[in-house]
């Protein structure tokens, strides 16, 4: 059985909710609204979930968007959660649809993926060639 890990929460407001997962064995934890929002289309808001968190020690977290959410063509960016960061979770979302969404209180918005944080050594070297070489976006085929 993996070890267990504990993440500690504190609610910041009465609106706050602790994060889930809806099965066991889920990689990411759904983090819900604290604040009402409407986003309109081609417009971003920083959606307060009114939670902070302490990470186990070299642990931390990357928040991803929700498929639901992305169906919807609403997305999150830039979810970086340091081990040391102990402010209000905030998930950046933004609408590519052609309509106004809203945002409600306690709706699921993100997920929050702990990962471990390791320290690499950086070394200025030449790397070894690979079958795939400079071959990037579309390299793949479709």
């Amino acid at each position: 059985m993996p070890e267990q890990k504990l993440l500690k929460v504190r609610k910041l407001n009465n609106h706050a909710k602790l994060p889930t997962r809806a099965y066991g064995g889920d990689l990411g934890y759904d983090l819900y609204s604290a604040e009402r929002h409407v986003i309109n289309p081609s417009e971003q808001k920083a959606v307060g979930t009114g939670i902070s968190v302490e990470f186990p020690e070299r642990w931390g977290g990357v928040i991803k968007d929700r498929s639901s959410m992305a169906a919807k063509m609403i997305y999150t960016s830039a979810g970086v959660i340091d081990n040391g960061y102990r402010g209000e979770i905030k998930v950046l979302l933004r609408n590519d649809s052609g309509t106004p969404f809203i945002i409600e209180i306690g709706d699921k918005i993100a997920q929050l993926i702990p990962i471990p944080v390791i320290d690499w050594e950086i070394i200025e070297t030449d790397i070894k060639e690979s079958n795939r070489n400079t071959n990037g976006f579309g390299s793949s085929g479709k």
